[in-house]
């Protein structure tokens, strides 16, 4: 798209947006704070709470989802960045209850981590909590993909508006809700084409930025390139036919995901990008009903609007959803929020509340103190001891991160043991009565606040499931007693466990799960702390010559996989045997 907007400075464009939004819909909180907008109406001790969230530019999705039978709040981060696990979080503490609450997300890298982060942190104050990943794009094949997965696009509105219509049912649970979202999100395929990536604003314009005379499929909503381009641009009859043999030929093993044709209903959403006029894109829709037509396949349910933008994309997308006759209930369930243009009752009645506040939550989760305990005069020493072996090899894991990587995961390391061991000085890390749990929590913090990243967010992950994990095993103690290597041991799977749904990362895939995997499953086993430890060196070891599968090293020449082992493993390895070899 040309390059021109009215508003040109994008400082403050997302806290404004957020703003106008709650200006013209009443019912609606804005919490300049966290970047979130939340339903002044929801009470998350009644009913299941649902937040989605994501980068901006997306609109109407995520904030203007939100309101009564759809999204309980939602949390926006800068154009096409995921918002920070402090914004989430507070998201979750301002809208969430003893219902429980539910996470929605797309399918990318640094939502699925800072969610799931958040999450983690959530249950480690005692709310419950489950995270949900949307991933429908057909477009990327299996192939390409890979451990990543399909991306998320706008097959998770209809995700949301289902969910949404069955948290307000009286028997509604979490896991109720959760399981029935796994459902929609397998059930799902999406397929997207463009004219020309967008423009952001206050940004300069590219090349990419205006194009002629050709279309780009499988194009994503962050300018992400397609699976190919039609050059020159074929009648919209042809572009569509093609845009369903990737939803619907299932000879495509790369593309099948979803068979169409048993269906016991069918849900067609076609979504304008944002930069259609409401006269084209009307015209397309009826294009795509009629070739649907022509292979058999009739929609009983059929949404057209404007509900998962690229900012001012000149772009569609076609969404099928493989339904249940529950499913259509729950879509015509009414909703009232300003981005769901379908079955809307708006209520236009002032709602009595502070306008830019959130509200205080009536009733706060209270977690209360562990009653395992650690000696903290061995623990300290062994975290002071850990974090020195890091600092000092900082510059080796440097050395390995330069030819697989950025070059800087042995400073990242590094940066974070010395704000752990400024803390000790301090008096801080170490829980002062010994509490396990508040210990395991503080040091999950200063990672949180020093170690960028995705390494900082896996450490974080595990970090604060441990932690949860650590203190479910205290509920019910009748006395305080120290922690047992079995509770370690338990402790340890959870956060690998956790750790898991958060990133596809796997022994094999060349990252610091090589290592943590096997020393965690040796402690599971039974093994001393020796032989997991020597597990993990050999996870280490067998990095070196290994294909990459994930992350930055994934870019890098081949040679440079032979000639060093995975840093990310290098640097678990280190930082455990200063944890565990006095």
């Amino acid at each position: 798209m040309a390059a021109r907007h009215f508003i040109n400075d994008g400082t403050t464009l997302v806290q404004d947006a957020l703003q106008g939004l709650a200006l013209t819909h009443p019912s609606l909180i804005y919490d300049p704070e966290n970047k979130s907008i939340i339903n002044s109406r929801h009470d998350g001790n009644a009913k299941v709470t649902l937040i989605s969230g994501g980068g901006a530019g997306h609109e109407p999705s995520f904030a203007g989802l939100v309101g009564d039978g759809l999204l309980s709040a939602a949390v926006s981060g800068s154009v096409f960045a995921s918002p920070s696990v402090h914004q989430i979080q507070n998201t979750i503490a301002s809208a969430g209850g003893s219902a429980g609450t539910l996470l929605i997300i797309m399918n990318y890298t640094g939502d699925v981590l800072h969610f799931h982060l958040a999450a983690e942190k959530a249950r480690l104050a005692g709310h419950e909590m489950a995270v949900l990943v949307v991933g429908d794009d057909v477009s990327v094949g299996r192939r390409k993909s890979g451990k990543v997965g399909r991306r998320g696009l706008a097959g998770t509105v209809l995700v949301e508006k289902i969910l949404g219509a069955v948290a307000q049912q009286e028997d509604a649970t979490l896991k109720k809700v959760y399981q029935l979202g796994e459902e929609v999100v397998a059930n799902l395929a999406t397929v997207g084409a463009a004219l020309d990536h967008v423009h952001l604003v206050g940004k300069p314009a590219t090349d990419l930025t205006v194009r002629t005379d050709q279309v780009e499929v499988g194009m994503g909503i962050h300018n992400e390139p397609g699976c190919y381009v039609l050059k020159p641009q074929p009648h919209i009859n042809v572009l569509v036919n093609q845009m369903l043999d990737q939803l619907l030929d299932q000879e495509d093993e790369d593309r099948a995901y979803v068979r169409f044709d048993d269906a016991e209903e069918l849900v067609l959403m076609v979504n304008n990008l944002g930069g259609i006029s409401n006269l084209e894109f009307s015209a397309m829709t009826k294009v795509v009903v009629g070739r649907l037509g022509k292979r058999s396949l009739h929609p009983r349910r059929v949404y057209a609007g404007a509900y998962m933008t690229s900012l001012d994309g000149k772009g569609f997308s076609i969404t099928l959803l493989k339904a249940s006759k529950a499913m259509i209930q729950a879509l015509d369930a009414p909703a009232s929020t300003p981005g769901w243009t379908a079955h809307q009752h708006l209520e236009t009645s002032p709602v009595a509340r502070k306008l830019f506040a959130v509200e205080e939550q009536a009733e706060r989760l209270d977690p209360g103190s562990s009653r395992l305990k650690v000696d903290n005069i061995s623990l300290s020493a062994a975290i002071s001891r850990a974090c020195l072996k890091v600092v000092a090899a900082e510059e080796e894991i440097d050395r390995f991160d330069s030819l697989v990587g950025d070059g800087d995961c042995g400073s990242t390391l590094a940066r974070t043991a010395r704000a752990i061991l400024a803390d000790l000085e301090k008096g801080g890390c170490v829980h002062p009565d010994g509490d396990v749990v508040g210990t395991v929590e503080a040091i999950a913090k200063v990672v949180e606040d020093n170690m960028d990243g995705t390494s900082g967010a896996l450490y974080a992950i595990f970090l604060n499931a441990v932690g949860a994990s650590l203190r479910n095993g205290g509920v019910g103690l009748q006395e305080e007693r120290l922690v047992g290597a079995a509770e370690w041991s338990e402790a340890c799977v959870a956060g690998l466990d956790t750790l898991q749904r958060a990133t596809p990362a796997r022994v094999g895939d060349r990252t610091l799960m090589d290592a943590l995997e096997p020393f965690i499953r040796a402690l599971q086993a039974g093994e001393s702390t020796d032989a997991a430890l020597i597990a993990a060196q050999a996870g280490r070891d067998r990095t070196q010559g290994m294909r990459a599968s994930l992350g930055r090293a994934v870019y890098v020449p081949e040679q440079g996989w032979s000639e060093v082992p995975d840093p990310g493993a290098a640097g678990l390895v280190v930082l455990l045997k200063g944890l565990l070899l006095a």
